[in-house]
């Protein structure tokens, strides 16, 4: 079975734009939302919940559901998340380019 490798210097930046905070006011799970929707996330059913103490992504698949591709995600958004946190995570579940998603909803929030 092939594996995947990542390289670690990928890791690192991904898990410092986990770490990422803001303190620039707009509604984080609204904007959350908004990528989802953008980016789309076919067959995944996802709970965006705000109030968490750091950003989160969990996922996996959903048993008995008749399509075996059928997944469940949870985003867990804080309020200090930045927004390139936000989409990076969104992003991570829509299984989408980064530096696509990145343009898209940064450049349609006003940001360039």
């Amino acid at each position: 079975m092939p594996t995947l490798r990542l390289r670690e210097d990928a890791l690192v930046e991904h898990e410092r734009a986990v770490e990422e905070t803001s303190d620039e006011r707009f509604d984080r799970v609204e904007f959350a939302r908004r990528a989802l929707d953008v980016m789309g996330t076919p067959q995944t059913t996802v709970a965006v919940c705000g109030g968490a103490t750091r950003l989160r992504v969990a996922s996996g698949r959903w048993w008995g559901r008749s399509s075996p591709d059928a997944r469940w995600a949870m985003l867990s958004v804080p309020p200090t998340a930045s927004r390139r946190a936000i989409v990076l995570a969104a992003a991570e579940l829509a299984r989408v380019p980064r530096a696509y998603a990145l343009e898209v909803l940064l450049r349609e929030a006003g940001h360039p």
